[in-house]
């Protein structure tokens, strides 16, 4: 049995700070682009994982609304959370979906639209992310947890200051590139250097805003992929232990 599996379709809203739709319609824009150029309807995706952190707008389960909304229905869906990389879970277990034969075609919807709730209020939520029993009550927040990673990679592997600067650095130069991106500005090593601690060892600019957005990857079987797309970008058939070297 032929158990490869394609990237078919991606799609993504632009980036807001206040984006001023409801969470159904940032997702349509995303989902939108991603059917763009396919020789897909929507009856034949199977099923769709919507992947949002929760609690940061007013809708408690997602994904049954997304799915009605982009016109998915009666296809299964499902909500997946593992916070800032909800998304990445979302397109692997959409792929072991296709990869155990359950199903052929998966939409995978990713958003976040924190506009609703106050800088204070979004960090509130973000924290409990962690352990609300012994991280959250002494009040550490998410930049700290991030600090202290990052200050235990610099002990453990000798990372300086400069190199995890040069990440912020290249997200803005990807982000100059994006017309949908929320910022659009190459920034200096030295900017970001320079920039105001948040907490050791990370600055000011080496810390995201909050931001509304969705994007959308659709994945398909092999036999699928190559009647419905021109060019479907495959995972690379080696070991996994090769895919880290």
């Amino acid at each position: 049995m032929e158990k490869r599996v394609a990237i078919v379709g991606v799609g993504q809203s632009p980036f807001y700070r206040k984006c001023g739709m409801a969470v159904r319609e940032l997702c349509f824009v995303g989902f939108q682009e991603a059917m763009k150029g396919l020789n897909l309807k929507r009856n034949e995706i199977d099923a769709s994982i919507v992947c949002s952190a929760p609690e940061y707008d007013k809708q408690r389960s997602p994904a049954s609304i997304i799915n009605d909304y982009l016109g998915l229905n009666p296809a299964p869906t499902f909500n997946v959370e593992a916070l800032c990389s909800s998304s990445s879970l979302g397109v692997r277990v959409g792929y072991a979906l296709i990869e155990s034969g359950l199903h052929k075609v998966v939409a995978v919807i990713g958003f976040q639209k924190m506009s609703e709730l106050t800088s204070h209020e979004a960090a509130e939520r973000m924290v409990r992310g962690g352990d609300v029993q012994w991280e959250s009550p002494f009040g550490v927040t998410m930049p700290s947890y991030f600090g202290m990673l990052a200050s235990a990679h610099m002990a453990k592997y000798g990372t300086t200051k400069e190199q995890l600067g040069k990440i912020r650095v290249k997200s803005a130069m990807y982000g100059e590139l994006n017309e949908k991106a929320i910022y659009r500005k190459k920034i200096s090593l030295e900017e970001v250097l320079s920039s105001d601690m948040v907490t050791t060892p990370l600055k000011k600019l080496d810390c995201c805003a909050n931001a509304d957005g969705a994007a959308v990857v659709i994945l398909a079987s092999h036999e699928v992929a190559k009647r419905i797309a021109d060019k479907p970008v495959w995972k690379e058939e080696r070991p996994v232990a090769d895919c880290w070297q």
